[in-house]
Parts: structure tokens; sequence; C-alpha cells
């Protein structure tokens, strides 16, 4: 597609279009503050995505979230970013500090980074990307909506750490008060759940389809992600590929109540 006309909307011109002006339906007269023309551009519309990062209420700022390595699996399009934690901050808590850093070192490694992985969300609509330039409203596609959630692999490792270490300990142990710990082995209840043939097949074809998944996912090698923050300029020649350079308008083959219908349905909450 290229560029797209004139589009206004605003409740009031919404509701005019209806016959019946929007205070008629207890809502405020909003004035119309501007009129912009708005651009489509497809430049970056497969290589454009969302990221939402956890806990970030205000906007992103330089500087503020600058990974000390990212690093990408091209295939399943999983990435993971390693966020630097302030471990100089009061707030801080180094004893506990230094007892998680085990879960990402043995050479007691204060845990200092927040790994933040890629979580795909589901698109249940298009979502665009808009940038104001002068006067005019450009848009972009977004290919993809990825949630980032901070990753607990180290606290795996440490798991995994515990359990080696009570192992060793239990074969160390191994021959001594066997007869005591049979006299203390008590009577549990054992719950039996028994399954048709089908769900049992159903079951295992689900399990091994997730664990296929998860081993194709763990094979792929990661590769090396270069990260350039707000305000780069490499960040800056992208930002401009957002910009539309077609002009040409677009022929409208629907009317202003037929594109608002499309939109948002019945215009008249009154008629059924």
């Amino acid at each position: 597609m290229s560029d797209t006309p004139d589009v206004v909307m605003s409740d009031s011109s919404i509701y005019a279009s209806a016959g019946q002006p929007a205070t008629a339906y207890g809502l405020p007269d909003d004035e119309i503050a501007a009129e912009l023309p708005v651009f489509l551009t497809h430049k970056l519309a497969k290589n454009l995505h969302m990221l939402v990062y956890p806990q970030k209420e205000h906007a992103t700022k330089p500087g503020l979230i600058n990974p000390t390595v990212a690093r990408i699996k091209p295939i399943h399009r999983q990435i993971e970013l390693d966020i630097p934690l302030d471990v100089q901050s009061p707030m801080y808590n180094k004893e506990r500090g230094r007892e998680l850093g085990e879960g990402i070192s043995d050479i007691g490694r204060l845990l200092d980074i927040q790994t933040l992985v890629s979580v795909d969300i589901p698109k249940n609509s298009t979502y665009l990307a808009g940038v104001v330039r002068g006067s005019e409203l450009h848009l972009t596609p977004v290919d993809s909506l990825t949630q980032l959630r901070p990753s607990l692999k180290y606290l795996d490792r440490l798991a995994e750490k515990q359990k080696e270490a009570s192992k060793i300990h239990d074969d160390n142990d191994d021959g001594d008060g066997d007869d005591d710990k049979d006299k203390d082995v008590k009577a549990q209840t054992v719950q039996v759940t028994v399954r048709s043939a089908e769900a049992e097949e159903a079951l295992r074809q689900q399990q091994n389809s997730i664990a296929y998944i998860q081993q194709k996912l763990e094979e792929e090698p990661w590769s090396k992600l270069v990260y350039h923050d707000v305000g780069s300029e490499e960040s800056a020649l992208v930002a401009e590929k957002l910009v539309a350079s077609n002009r040409e308008s677009l022929l409208c083959k629907t009317t202003p109540d037929e594109y608002l219908t499309a939109v948002i349905g019945n215009m008249n909450p009154d008629i059924l």
C-alpha cells in the first residue's frame, strides 16, 4: 500500500455522522484539536518487533536499558538480554546476592545481572507504530509482539547444585542406620488415576510434542545480537525508515459511515 489521504477521528465526528451529537449520549463534545494526514509505509514491516519490558511505567529513556549482552535464536525467535544490576545500591542485599550468584558462577560472583527472556504474544489485532513528523502521522505495521520476562535459570542451577550435594551426602551415609529407616517407614495413601487408552495416547503425543519443541529450542545455538540504544546514530538511521517517502493519495472505496461501521460496529447504540 502507498500513502493514505487525510483521516480524522474523534468522538464528536463519529456521533455527528449518525445524526446525534456526542452530548446526546452523555459524552463531552470534544473539539477537533488537529487534522493530520496519515501515511502508511512498509519499509520495516517485516523487521519491526515490539518488545514489552516488565515493570516499565514510563517511556524508555536513552541509557535506561543498556544490556551488557544481547543474544538471539533466529529460528525460534527467542531473545535474551542481560541487564546489569546496581550492586552498589543500598537496597541491594550482597549476602543474598552472593548466594544467588552461585547459580551463574562457581567463583563467588555476585548476582549482578538480570536476564530477560522473550515470550511471543499471539496477535489478536494489527498493531502499528506511529511517528509524528511535522504535521504528518506515519504508520508502520508491527510484525510481532514480544514480552520480556525475568529468567530464573540461576535458581534451577542452584537447585541442581543442592541436589548433587545432597546426593553426595546420602552416598556417604549409605549403610548406616538402614534398619532404623525401615522401621520408620509409614503407610501412605496412593491415589491411582485410570485413563482410557485414547487419553493416554493423546497425553503422550502432547508430551512428546512439547519435549520435541523444547529440545529443538535448546539445540539451536545463540547468536550475538548488537544492541543500539535510543538516541544512537544507528537507531536514528532506522527511525528514518518509519517515515513514508511516497506521498501518492489512495482512492477511498468506502464512505465514512461504512468505514466507521467496519471498525467499531453499529454507530447508533439505540439500534440493535
